[in-house]
């Protein structure tokens, strides 16, 4: 693993737990008392925090320093594809699903209309 590997997966990581925490980058630097390009410059993998800094930013996500550095992607294609599958399969049935549901309800909705047209003739 590289510099530019350990640069890449804190970027990621930074982005994806300010986000998590639905926290702009301007409250996330407010609560670490950085400054937001500073922030920036970080989750662009442009600059390279100091020890303390990731303490304070870890802290601001409440998450253990640690954390900031876990690469969490997957390793194998082959997960990935499986994954990709999965949610195909998952995604069809769901989509049956509603559009069956969709159905049915205009359908009540057309035959309790036509029964109503019927009782006021």
């Amino acid at each position: 693993m590289t510099g530019g590997d350990l640069r890449r997966i804190l970027s990621k990581n930074l982005k994806l737990l300010r986000s998590q925490r639905s926290l702009s980058q301007m409250e996330l630097a407010e609560k670490a008392d950085i400054s937001i390009p500073f922030l920036s410059n970080i989750e662009r993998s442009n600059k390279w925090p100091y020890p303390d800094t990731l303490v304070k930013i870890a802290k601001a996500l409440e998450v253990e320093v640690y954390t900031l550095f876990q690469d969490n992607s997957p390793q194998k294609p082959d997960n990935f594809q499986n994954t990709l599958s999965q949610f195909k399969k998952d995604l069809a049935v769901s989509l049956h699903k509603s559009v069956a549901a969709s159905i049915d309800n205009s359908l009540e909705t057309i035959s309790a209309h036509y029964i109503g047209e019927k009782d006021r003739a």
